[in-house]
């Protein structure tokens, strides 16, 4: 089998598309090849057929950024995938191979398998994109009229009289920030429930489920937006809310945004990382938004509006989440009777 060992990566960095695609795409790929098989088998055929079969194509269709991510790649990947379908297929006595092909639209999912028609062509190989061309220089401009002339880099803008003596503070360029929804600063925590109309921190909490919808675990839904991820232990990258024993959710998923509509509570929830999404009958692409700061405001099409109840599956193979509202205890009601009303026969000190 080949090795797809990724490159190895900065500590201090984003996960690569190629890698996070390497180790949670490529098992839901074969799975789903796999799937295929067995459904492309499940009518019962003579055994003096079988054999007569001719090799099968099976074509995996993937999302034009991830097909760019692999296309160094790609002819490995086909034989990996290959020897898979091909184990898969002895099954039933049948040989299989695997071509990729690459989707014509941004919005397409993630990957799709199907069966190549018999007599059809194999789809075109898969082509780096060339690179951009370089920028030009910040440094110099050159004249209309031809002759290459160097303007001046204008100077730099005083500081102004407040402005603090030393190099300015250094910010982490891979913390986790979300632009684009107020506030941009952060409120001290009574402050933020104010500001969020309907919001209350003490009202939901993430449900996370087996794809067979057994319970695993509870987590509390604090703030009015939070991020959704696997556990990692780079800080900087850190979700909000984190789930466990989750190997298929990239380390930031899902953004949840309270968001009311006609008065009835609910979320925008934003896909953020490599698996699609599917809620219902709706299915949302990943962004893969990368490092740095979430602007959410540009990711409108990486979601969808969700009540509390609703299944959100991650992936093809879970796990499943749903946002509820939390079981809260009923109030004891104490009754405390008079001084005149109270027994005249008890024991009092005094």
């Amino acid at each position: 089998m080949t090795d797809f060992t990724p490159a190895s990566r900065s500590h201090d960095s984003e996960e690569p598309l190629l890698d996070s695609f390497l180790r949670e795409a490529i098992p839901e790929i074969k799975l789903a090849l796999g799937d295929l098989i067995d459904r492309d088998n499940a009518r019962a055929i003579p055994d003096r057929y079988v054999k007569m079969l001719p090799l099968t194509s099976l074509v995996v269709t993937l999302r034009p950024d991830a097909a760019q991510a692999v296309a160094e790649m790609a002819a490995d990947l086909e034989a990996d995938l290959t020897d898979s379908v091909m184990r898969h297929g002895s099954l039933y006595d049948r040989d299989y191979r695997v071509r990729l092909k690459e989707a014509g639209s941004r919005g397409a999912p993630l990957f799709r398998v199907g069966v190549q028609p018999a007599g059809q062509a194999d789809p075109d190989p898969i082509v780096p994109a060339p690179p951009p061309p370089p920028a030009p220089s910040a440094a110099t401009e050159f004249a209309p009229s031809g002759a290459t002339e160097f303007a001046p880099r204008p100077p730099a803008p005083a500081m102004p009289a407040w402005a603090p003596a030393g190099p300015p503070p250094v910010m982490d360029p891979d913390a986790t920030r979300v632009e684009g929804l107020p506030p941009v600063a952060p409120p001290a925590p009574a402050a933020a429930a104010a500001a969020v109309p309907g919001w209350d921190a003490e009202r939901f909490e993430l449900v996370v489920e087996e794809e067979d919808g057994t319970e695993r675990e509870r987590l509390p839904i604090a703030a009015a937006t939070a991020t959704v991820g696997r556990q990692t232990d780079n800080p900087a990258l850190r979700s909000d809310i984190l789930l466990g024993d989750s190997p298929n959710v990239s380390r930031r998923q899902l953004a949840l945004v309270w968001a009311e509509r006609d008065g009835k509570p609910g979320f925008d929830v934003f896909n953020l990382g490599l698996n699609d999404i599917h809620v219902s009958e709706r299915d949302v692409s990943g962004a893969n938004a990368g490092k740095g700061d979430l602007k959410l405001d540009e990711l409108r099409a990486n979601s969808l509006w969700v009540a509390p109840g609703e299944a959100i599956r991650i992936g093809g193979h879970g796990p499943v989440v749903r946002i509820v509202e939390k079981k809260r205890e009923p109030a004891v009601e104490i009754n405390v009777v008079p001084d005149e009303l109270d027994d005249p026969d008890r024991t009092q000190f005094g």
